[in-house]
C-alpha cells in the first residue's frame, strides 16, 4: 500500500538507506495542485505527465492531480509546497514571484512573440538561474509548462488601442508587472484571486480581465463579457514545482525520472496549448463573444515605462538576457 510522503518518514527511510549501502525503492503518493477546471488543458497535462511518471517508475511514484485550487489558492499552494506541507503544485511564474522576484521579469508585456520563444528563453541561462533562485526558496522545478499568451476581455467595449482601455477596471493576477502594465495603460488594474473573478465581473465589481481562451471558455467568461481583445500582451508560464525537501530525499533514479519527464513536458504542454487555441477561438466566436485583433506595436511602445522600471527591479544579468 503506497503511503503519503511525510518529511520524517522520508527521512528516515533515506538514512536507513544510505546506512545499508542499498538502493532504496519507496513508494510515494504525491499529490499535485492546479488552478484549473477539470476541463482546462492543466488537467489534461497533469493526468498525462502522472500516467507517464507511474509508467517510468514501476509504480513507486503515484501523482495525485487536484484541479480548481481543491488544496488551497495558488499563493498557498506554492507556499505549502515550499514549505513541504504539499508536494506539488503547477504554479505560475506570477505567484512565484512573490518569493523570487527576478520571476516577474518573465511576465513584462510584449517581452515573448509567442509560446516558443519562452520556451527558449526558460530552457537556457535565464530557465537555471531562476531554477536556482527558486530552490532557495524550498522548491524544486520539474519543468517550465505553459499557459498561453493572455488578451483582454471585457463588457463595456473592444480594444483596439491602448486608449480604449482607459476607465476600465481589469482584474489582474497578483503581480506588480501585471498592475503597472495596466496601469501604464490607463486601466484600473485590481488584484483578486482567480476563484472570484466571475462573480466580480457578473456583478460589475469590475469591468473585465485578461487570460488565455482556455480560462474564458472552462470559467465561462463569455457569459458575463462580450469583447475579447487579442492583445497577446503577457506570457504567464506554469512552472511545475516540487518540495525540494521531499524531491532531494527520494532516490536519485526517480528524482532523474521527475526530472527529465517534467522537463519533456515543456514542449508537449505548448504543443498541447497550441493545438487547442485554434478551436477554442472558434468557440468563444460561437458562445456570442466578439473578437478583434490588435496592433501590437501601439501597445508596445505605450508600456514601456513598464521596462523603464524593470531596470531597477529585476537582476540586471536576468533583464539584459531577455531584452538583449
Amino acid at each position: 500500500m503506497k503511503k503519503a510522503f511525510t518529511p520524517l518518514i522520508s527521512a528516515l527511510a533515506a538514512s536507513m538507506a544510505l546506512s545499508s549501502g542499498m538502493a532504496y525503492a519507496a513508494d510515494y503518493t504525491l499529490r499535485l495542485s492546479h488552478t484549473g477546471a477539470p476541463g482546462h488543458h492543466y488537467q489534461t497535462i497533469t493526468e498525462q505527465f502522472a500516467e507517464e511518471i507511474a509508467e517510468k517508475t514501476n509504480g513507486a511514484v503515484e501523482i495525485q492531480i487536484f484541479p480548481a485550487d481543491q488544496l488551497g489558492n495558488q499563493l498557498e499552494s506554492v507556499e505549502g509546497t515550499m514549505i513541504g506541507t504539499l508536494e506539488m503544485t503547477l504554479a505560475s511564474d506570477t505567484v512565484l514571484s512573490n518569493w523570487v522576484p527576478d520571476m516577474g521579469a518573465l511576465n513584462l508585456p510584449f517581452l515573448f512573440k509567442d509560446m516558443d520563444e519562452y520556451l527558449d528563453v526558460v530552457e537556457g541561462p535565464v530557465g537555471e538561474m531562476l531554477s536556482e533562485k527558486v530552490e532557495q526558496q524550498g522548491a524544486v522545478i520539474l519543468g517550465w509548462w505553459g499557459n498561453g499568451m493572455r488578451h483582454v476581455t471585457n463588457s463595456v467595449r473592444p480594444i483596439n488601442h491602448p486608449e480604449d482601455l482607459k476607465g476600465l477596471k481589469i482584474r489582474v493576477p497578483e503581480g506588480k508587472v501585471f498592475v503597472d502594465t495596466f496601469n501604464t495603460l490607463g486601466a484600473g488594474a485590481t488584484v483578486m484571486s482567480f476563484g472570484e473573478l466571475y462573480s466580480a465581473l457578473q456583478l460589475g465589481v469590475v469591468d473585465g480581465q485578461e487570460n488565455p481562451p482556455a480560462h474564458i471558455l472552462t470559467q465561462n467568461f463569455n457569459e458575463v463579457q462580450d469583447y475579447v481583445s487579442r492583445t497577446g500582451h503577457i506570457h504567464m508560464g506554469s512552472p511545475l514545482i516540487m518540495s525540494a525537501y521531499l524531491y532531494n530525499s527520494m532516490p536519485e533514479d526517480i528524482q532523474k525520472t521527475l526530472m527529465e519527464v517534467g522537463h519533456a513536458y515543456n514542449r508537449k504542454h505548448i504543443d498541447l496549448i497550441a493545438e487547442l487555441e485554434a478551436e477554442q477561438w472558434q468557440l468563444v466566436q460561437e458562445r456570442g463573444m466578439k473578437l478583434n485583433d490588435v496592433d501590437k506595436a501601439e501597445f508596445r511602445k505605450a508600456v514601456q515605462p513598464v521596462y523603464d522600471d524593470a531596470k531597477g527591479r529585476f537582476s540586471p544579468e536576468i533583464l539584459n538576457q531577455l531584452t538583449q
